[in-house]
């Protein structure tokens, strides 16, 4: 990993304007909503059960989006630039990254600073005003340091599944894949012996009571994901 993969984790942060715009807007709405909110229960003195999404969530928006955008749309811009395959892969993955650190210290700023004030506020009943899944999946009680590395561990996670996901849609391996997750939901959820494998996947990955276990195992399951698009781009037509 050298120079061109700097390069093309760059030009992947730069062509994911729409994940940008879309939630910004979205955060902005949430911004403004739950500051009215807040303005008309002080300006009243009473009390609210309103809840809106926190504006920091939107960065999983972000992770979603452009975990769909670079596989569809990138890798063929980059090929056509004369950018290298293998320089792709690297670079894809350093974008990911960098939107999973940078997209959870936001979150995580925003959780102490913002929705913080609105909770305290007690104005609000239905949780505190605003939800936010770095206190709903319980990250927070682990102090700000912590909680930021297990959702940026997360969001990391999630964006090397989504990409793997779409770089295989319309080949029929993609459509194999497909069928196998709906096959494990559909399957594991019904029969109570399978379903406890999901509910102990989730709180690996989400709520385990170790957040140093979640992290280290949403990073390694991260990267085992995202190897299987080794051979993928490999063989990709552009």
């Amino acid at each position: 990993m050298g120079k061109g993969t700097a390069t093309i984790a760059r030009l992947n942060l730069k062509h994911i304007k729409a994940a940008y715009i879309t939630a910004i807007i979205l955060a902005l709405v949430a911004l403004i909503q739950t500051s009215i909110f807040y303005i008309i229960a002080s300006s009243s003195g009473s009390g609210m059960d309103n809840a809106t999404v926190a504006p920091g969530a939107y960065v999983f928006l972000v992770v979603l989006m452009a975990a769909m955008i670079i596989p569809a749309s990138n890798f063929r811009k980059v090929i056509n630039l004369g950018g290298r395959r293998d320089n792709f892969f690297w670079g894809t993955l350093m974008a990911y990254v960098i939107i999973a650190v940078l997209g959870s210290m936001i979150n995580t700023v925003m959780f102490y600073t913002f929705d913080l004030f609105i909770q305290n506020s007690g104005y609000f009943g239905s949780l505190g005003g605003v939800m936010n899944p770095v206190q709903v999946f319980d990250w927070t009680q682990n102090g700000f340091a912590i909680a930021f590395l297990q959702q940026a561990a997360f969001l990391f996670l999630l964006a090397c599944f989504v990409h793997t996901l779409a770089s295989v849609q319309g080949k029929w391996y993609g459509w194999a894949a497909n069928v196998v997750i709906a096959a494990i939901l559909a399957v594991f959820i019904p029969i109570a012996f399978l379903r406890q494998s999901l509910v102990w996947f989730f709180e690996m990955v989400i709520f385990h009571e170790n957040a140093f276990i979640q992290i280290a195992f949403c990073i390694v399951l991260a990267i085992v994901i995202y190897m299987l698009n080794k051979p993928i781009y490999t063989r990709k037509a552009i």
